[in-house]
């Protein structure tokens, strides 16, 4: 957990940067995150949309905890005095780093503030050939090096490609000069466990808090990484392509009055790179070649249901389902998505779009303290989710965990691990 008093000086600092005008809008969605977090500390939570983590503690932080908030949080309260599990299952006073109270999370703020208009420009990377029998393990919003992640690390090193579908916690940051805390470097790149030429990573939303600095500047640069060559990127065999996309950078609620904005994925303008880039992948997919997908954005409602128009995946659900009407007749029109962005490990069901069969795949389990979801204990359009609970009460910590994909020839074997490295889920595909 961060020092408290440096990020209340940084908090403080970033605010006073802030615009008036956008101060009075970001004032209206600190004080429903607070309240929210009070109700949480009561156990009354409501059925309502649960707002950022990134919200909870900033009117604590900016204005003195008068409700004494953040000491709710301290090593000092007995852990599950407080504690409160939301239907999605995000954790309040977990007293553990990264739950749902972690004053951490408004860090995201400064992260965001002293990056302003610093993004460096999106570039299309490269088209790797893989062997047809390869392993391959994906590990989903794993960057925060807590004890989980460590564990992660250990048990995933050995298949023979790592790839990291985003999020560096709290925020994608490099030093600069000092003013902001290094976590691209040690919470990703210098503990990331794959090897070169074999490790990619994609960008996110906690990413782009630091206006994907972090992520362009320090994991692309990164010996480790420097295969990849950009924020898009492609793996294939004769059996399978592997498409890597960057469902963060165009993301449209992307101003400071959005924060913590960047939940709607979204690949970009119909007609630029990204999209270009996707559209040539496709068309390149060869007789009987099978399209995965990687993302951090899910792509899917957390219960697997089909997104609405109100929904935050609805935008990236449109766009990938649109655009995968364009695979060629002779090619596979079963598709596989692996996503994150949602704390969960999850298997749902099999979605048609059109001529396309999409299998999605959640995997945003890799670092995060979750519970037990409700909302995905009560769905209908789930094969398998993890709900092994690791305690300390009945209803979290859910362990977390990573997946594998092992590649023999034209078969491929699924399967879903826990923090351990013991097997929770597998499956062929299709």
């Amino acid at each position: 957990m961060k020092d408290l008093n440096r990020l209340r000086q940084q908090v403080q600092a970033a605010w006073a940067k802030v615009p008036l005008e956008t101060k009075a809008k970001l004032e209206l969605k600190m004080a429903v995150g607070h309240f929210h977090t009070l109700a949480a500390r009561k156990h009354a939570l409501s059925a309502a949309p649960r707002p950022p983590r990134e919200l909870a503690m900033l009117q604590s932080l900016l204005h003195g905890d008068p409700d004494q908030l953040l000491s709710s949080t301290s090593a000092a309260v007995p852990q599950g005095l407080f504690t409160t599990v939301d239907t999605d299952g995000a954790v309040y006073f977990g007293n553990v780093d990264y739950d749902a109270t972690d004053p951490g999370w408004a860090y995201c703020l400064p992260a965001m503030i002293e990056t302003m208009n610093a993004t460096p420009p999106f570039k299309v990377g490269n088209v790797i050939q893989i062997p047809d029998n390869t392993s391959m393990a994906i590990l989903g919003d794993w960057g925060g090096w807590n004890g989980p992640a460590q564990s992660i690390a250990a048990a995933a090193k050995s298949s023979a490609y790592l790839v990291h579908i985003g999020d560096v916690y709290y925020a994608g940051t490099n030093s600069d000069g000092g003013r902001l805390d290094p976590y691209e470097p040690t919470h990703f790149v210098n503990v990331w466990p794959g090897v070169a030429g074999r490790s990619f990573a994609l960008n996110s939303n906690h990413d782009m808090y630091a206006h994907a600095t972090g992520y362009a500047l320090t994991t692309l640069a990164a010996p480790a990484f420097q295969a990849q060559g950009g924020n898009c990127f492609a793996l294939c065999n004769q059996a399978f392509r592997f498409v890597g996309l960057d469902s963060a950078y165009y993301a449209p609620d992307n101003r400071l009055e959005d924060f913590p904005g960047y939940m709607k994925g979204y690949l970009g303008d119909p007609q630029g790179p990204q999209m270009a880039f996707l559209k040539d992948q496709i068309a390149k997919l060869a007789a009987g070649q099978t399209l995965v997908l990687l993302t951090h954005h899910n792509g899917l409602n957390l219960d697997g249901s089909i997104p609405k128009t109100s929904d935050d995946p609805y935008q990236l659900w449109q766009q990938v389902t649109q655009v995968l009407q364009q695979i060629p007749a002779a090619a596979s029109k079963k598709v596989l998505w692996y996503y994150g962005h949602e704390h969960a490990g999850a298997v749902y069901k099999p979605q048609q779009a059109g001529a396309v069969t999409v299998y999605p795949r959640c995997n945003g389990h890799g670092c995060i303290p979750w519970g037990l979801a409700t909302i995905l204990a009560k769905s209908t359009h789930l094969l398998w989710f993890e709900k092994k609970i690791v305690g300390p009460g009945s209803n979290y910590f859910v362990t977390n965990g990573y997946a594998t994909l092992a590649l023999n020839g034209a078969s491929l074997t699924e399967a879903f691990f826990d923090q351990n490295g013991k097997q929770s889920w597998s499956g062929t595909f299709p």
